[in-house]
């Protein structure tokens, strides 16, 4: 079969319902309010997701479960796979792409990407759902606009994403660096929700079981966040308008949410900060997250 080419009686039979029950996602959604909402559907080593949405649209940030476990969360948070209008990847890593291919197939959803993040070949299948995106690039798509940044990582080609609905409302996703830059903090500024790696506790990591090559990858410029990192880099992105922080991707092994939490609410109280803090789970989805005079739309949830 032709790279792309989808089956009659496989994922072509079940493309054609998918564009029949998207079409029925689009006249619920209806309305005009130009708020933002989010959920995590999950973040760790073991996969990451998170579904944003407006009135306007609704896109899934990662795909790092399977296929069917991404359909099984967002029917945990009242959402069905038809209402996904398109799956952007910050990084090929499987956490991060796991599902991406076959839900796409599956439900007949683009999927954007860097350059780099398309060179991994499990994501070679995704013929003409696959769509361009890199940093410096103007991006626009169901109703969001779209600007994506270069990041700290032992991937190909890592990016940080913006999402900015309508309404100007704008949501903030790093789950994946090594190291703040100059480049990606500025793109994070003026958020109303920041979804921030706060992966592991120093002094865990060093006291814990990974070898010692691993323990350096993770604290290395291009492995991942510690928890102090994260708490001082949100001291410089704090701004009135920021509604929540999501602290995400915390490793299993070497952090634990009250530690996360720990570093990181004293500086939303010594900055006295209005921000509600979450800590992002890997097992089950989070709450939704909600901003904007329009952001409280009847969609199901």
């Amino acid at each position: 079969m032709p790279e792309g080419q989808l089956s009659l009686f496989g994922d072509g039979a079940l493309a054609a319902a998918a564009r029949e029950s998207k079409l029925e996602s689009r006249r619920r959604r209806g309305g005009s309010g130009a708020g933002l909402r989010a959920a995590v559907l999950g973040s760790g080593s073991g996969g990451n997701a998170t579904i944003v949405e407006s009135a306007d649209g609704c896109l899934l940030l990662d795909a790092g479960f399977s296929c069917r476990e991404l359909e099984r969360r967002l029917e945990m948070v009242g959402r069905l796979a038809a209402d996904v209008d398109a799956v952007l990847l910050t990084h090929e890593h499987n956490d991060h792409s796991r599902g991406a291919s076959r839900f796409a197939r599956r439900h007949q959803v683009p999927v954007y990407g860097t350059r780099g993040t398309y060179r991994d070949p499990e994501l070679g299948g995704l013929g003409t759902l696959a769509r361009p995106m890199g940093p410096g690039v103007p991006l626009t798509m169901a109703g969001f606009r779209i600007k994506v940044f270069p990041v700290s990582h032992d991937a190909r080609e890592p990016v940080g994403i913006v999402v900015e609905s309508s309404g100007g409302y704008r949501l903030g996703l790093v789950t994946d660096l090594g190291r703040r830059t100059a480049e990606a903090w500025r793109s994070l500024r003026d958020l109303d929700v920041l979804l921030l790696e706060s992966n592991h506790d120093l002094d865990m990591l060093r006291t814990g079981p990974y070898p010692w090559r691993l323990k350096e990858r993770v604290a290395s410029a291009r492995g991942h966040l510690s928890n102090e990192e994260a708490a001082a880099g949100l001291d410089e992105l704090l701004s009135d308008r920021l509604s929540w922080v999501v602290l995400c991707h915390l490793s299993q092994t070497n952090n634990s949410p009250a530690f996360a939490a720990a570093a990181v609410q004293p500086v939303l109280d010594r900055r006295c900060s209005r921000a509600k803090l979450v800590v992002a789970e890997q097992h089950r989805p989070g709450p939704w997250l909600d901003v904007g005079a329009g952001s409280g739309w009847h969609r199901g949830g």
